[in-house]
């Protein structure tokens, strides 16, 4: 199963770059073009400058990551950051509020084995788009670092590892900063060796699943499978292995958020397929024209504790709320037909857009912000989902199924900054 290990760290020294909070960001694929920019504002040495944003430079991407590569280099040389000088687990414990309430969970960053996903220990849930890869493996060619954890999952039934943490927050944090999602983040260094031992044989017996992070797995194996054969095959050195953040499948702080669809650019004729596809499987009744889209994904995830839902905002129509036909076994469509995004992908748009998809399709965990792109018409319609559940999530991904794209969205994002794994030499 699992291979983890701690991992000689590097962290940023606040007397040099200030309060920790000003120089960390929220993971690239969350990073549009105008945050990328305030971050870069609000401090010289916050991680974007490493990190970059989803969209890479369209005239020359090279140029980006040469940069930061150099940069990396540079604030190594000036102890802007600086490595620990013995391998360590770290643990983040992360506060924030959502809804009305306050949560928090702990995350464990450690070094995981990079292997391919046939060997069972660590387990994919979606399958990843090539230029989204391509760039997290030339920014990791170049900087032979790896500057933001994958977030990823794993079951702790008996509450061996819940014990082993409980004592390690009970002292004073070694860091903590305020993080992008409006919470705080608590860090704290795990250098004894009996603790660290204790905490590896917990991951002896038991695999890890991907939440959020795929694109930078693939990157790091196809980076892995570059390397000489003989560094492959060496166990110690760091280009073996990717940076995680590891956290319980029942830790009550983890929330599973939906991933909404946006449609634009289709045909009059596309766009008729598609409602009829609807039509075809799902019962269709009218919401409220002035209701928000707030009321509407309470409407959905109310609704879809016992049925398959979503609604839609169309930019031509009054929005509409959509339940699965009494009439149809959903189930003999095979297990992923528990996901409504499966569903609506391979029942409704799929037949209508065929590989076209990716042209018309986008995806979003922000039902106001697509809302409001359908209201001023620049899309066509926003389809709101209610949130896929982590049991069905868990039962799936272990029988070696992959959801559709943007199927889950594990909120909040992990920091990005708080520790970075360079990739040269060993532990």
């Amino acid at each position: 199963m699992a291979t983890i290990r701690p991992f000689r760290g590097c962290r940023y020294d606040t007397n040099a770059v200030g309060n920790l909070s000003s120089v960390i960001c929220p993971p690239y694929d969350m990073i549009g073009p105008q945050l990328k920019t305030e971050l870069q504002q609000r401090s010289p040495y916050n991680a974007v400058h490493l990190e970059g944003g989803e969209q890479p430079d369209p005239v020359d991407p090279q140029a980006g990551y040469q940069q930061a590569a150099g940069l990396f280099q540079r604030w190594l040389t000036d102890g802007v950051l600086g490595r620990d000088d013995t391998a360590s687990l770290y643990l983040m414990r992360h506060a924030y509020d959502f809804g009305g309430r306050r949560y928090q969970h702990l995350g464990l960053f450690a070094d995981i084995l990079v292997e391919d996903y046939d060997a069972g220990s660590v387990l994919p849930h979606e399958f990843t788009r090539e230029p989204s890869v391509l760039d997290r493996v030339a920014l990791l060619d170049a900087c032979q670092a790896q500057f933001s954890p994958i977030m990823s999952l794993y079951r702790d039934a008996e509450g061996d590892l819940r014990r082993v943490f409980d004592a390690i927050v009970a002292e004073a944090p070694d860091a903590s900063a305020a993080t992008p999602a409006g919470g705080n983040a608590e860090f704290w260094r795990i250098d004894d060796a009996t603790t660290q031992s204790n905490i590896v044989d917990v991951f002896a017996g038991r695999p890890i699943f991907l939440a959020d992070g795929h694109h930078r797995y693939e990157a790091a194996l196809r980076y892995r499978r570059s390397r000489p054969d003989a560094e492959q095959a060496d166990d110690a050195a760091a280009s073996n292995y990717v940076m995680m953040t590891l956290v319980e499948f029942d830790d009550p702080g983890l929330l599973l958020l939906p991933y909404h669809r946006v449609a634009g650019g289709m045909s009059p004729e596309q766009l008729d397929a598609v409602r009829s596809k609807i039509d075809e499987c799902f019962e269709s009744r009218p919401l409220h024209p002035d209701i928000t889209p707030q009321a509407a994904v309470a409407d959905v995830a109310r609704i879809g504790e016992t049925s398959h839902c979503f609604a839609v905002f169309w930019a031509d129509a009054p929005p509409t709320i959509h339940t699965l036909r009494p009439e149809i076994d959903w189930a003999a469509w095979g297990q992923l037909a528990v996901s409504e995004a499966w569903v609506l992908q391979e029942m409704v748009l799929s037949p209508v857009l065929g590989d076209t998809l990716g042209d018309h399709i986008d995806y979003s965990p922000d039902h106001e912000a697509i809302v409001q792109q359908v209201h001023v018409g620049e899309q066509q319609a926003a389809i709101l989902l209610k949130p896929f559940p982590l049991e069905p999530f868990r039962q799936i991904v272990s029988a070696g199924n992959r959801l559709p794209p943007k199927s889950t969205f594990f909120y909040p994002k992990l920091p990005t900054g708080l520790v970075i794994n360079q990739l040269s030499g060993s532990i």
